[in-house]
């Protein structure tokens, strides 16, 4: 039965995307210029409401589900609802432009307090003593990490959206992930959610990689970054044998670009640390793809993707190997924190950034 779900997603996708891209083409609809954004990289005007799409597919195949007794409807209808406000700044951005960031880290957090309110979610240990001690005595410390965590994941996730297929097969790969996780503890309402939001990801990386007719805008970064960290929060409340810092090393590559991002530019440029620059680790990864293998702008964004998925695979396998070991997890964060960091030393001082 499941299957039916995840078709449904995956075709909704699909055709909402297609209409999409015949919307933009005719009437400008969500189009994003080439110009104007130093970290901008395609070449013609490209629809970004891509996530628009797979939204619908997500929440066409959970309906679906539910309808067929795969999901509680007091689960369905709450997670949707607890969408609604980030999804709402995601599309405004996406369409209309110039919504202030301060509006959209807003609606991100009403989503991740709904999320609490609606779906009793709530981080309540980490497996450090001390830590797992005040949480069982204030749980209200938890509800606000779990407000906290579930408000930043959707930016984090935006922050690696920058080339044809990124961010999707990234997403695809966490909640491939969750969903494997879910089948282990028996949770077959988080699986069916992981798996129904990969398929809608199948329909719209049909037109996003390799050929870019449209991108995952801040609608689907936003709504895949909520999904994946609100899942994962869940796996580890549901299931005591599923380690909390699961869903640290699972999702580390988006939280890991947001926290290297923000140091960057507040401790070492001092700049502001939620400014869009160009100098992102897959934006390094482009330079020197384009400057070493002197691809065509369209072949070299295409090209990008898969070295990032590479190193965000050094995250999420390992998640999946050692779901219930914290030990095993805890030294694979710190190896993915010094291969990165590594990484971007190299690109920086080979002079493929300013």
């Amino acid at each position: 039965m499941l299957r039916q779900p995840i078709a449904l997603a995956a075709l909704l996708s699909w055709l909402a995307c297609a209409a999409l891209i015949v919307a933009a083409q005719r009437r400008g609809f969500g189009l994003d210029e080439p110009l104007g954004e130093a970290q901008k990289t395609h070449r013609r005007p490209t629809p970004r409401s891509g996530g628009i799409g797979v939204m619908l597919g997500i929440a066409a195949g959970m309906a679906l589900a539910c309808a067929d007794g795969l999901l509680p409807a007091r689960f369905t209808w709450s997670l949707l609802a607890a969408l609604v406000p980030l999804l709402a700044s995601g599309v405004w951005e996406d369409l209309r432009r110039h919504l202030a960031p301060m509006i959209r880290a807003a609606a991100g957090i009403v989503s991740a307090l709904l999320a609490v309110v609606l779906l009793g979610v709530g981080i309540d240990r980490v497996d450090v003593p001390l830590l797992d001690a005040l949480l069982r005595h204030w749980p209200l410390a938890g509800a606000a990490l779990s407000v906290l965590a579930l408000g930043a994941l959707p930016h984090a996730v935006n922050m690696i959206d920058g080339f044809h297929g990124l961010a999707g097969v990234v997403c695809a790969m966490i909640l491939g992930a969750i969903a494997y996780v879910a089948s282990k503890v028996g949770d077959a309402q988080i699986m069916t959610v992981a798996v129904v939001g990969a398929g809608a990801l199948l329909g719209f990386l049909f037109w996003n990689w390799p050929r870019g007719e449209i991108f995952l805008g801040d609608t689907g970064a936003y709504g895949l970054g909520f999904i994946a960290a609100l899942l994962a929060t869940l796996l580890v409340q549901r299931h005591p044998q599923v380690s909390p810092w699961f869903p640290l090393l699972v999702l580390l590559y988006p939280i890991w670009e947001l926290l290297f991002s923000v140091y960057r530019r507040r401790v070492r440029a001092g700049v502001p640390g939620m400014l869009a620059d160009s100098l992102h680790l897959h934006h390094l990864v482009h330079r020197r793809l384009h400057g070493a293998l002197h691809l065509r702008a369209r072949e070299t964004n295409a090209s990008t993707a898969p070295y990032l998925w590479g190193l965000a695979a050094f995250s999420i396998v390992p998640a999946m190997l050692w779901w219930n070991d914290t030990a095993w997890l805890v030294a694979w964060c710190l190896l993915f924190a010094a291969i990165y960091v590594w990484s971007y030393r190299t690109l920086i001082r080979s002079g493929d950034a300013d």
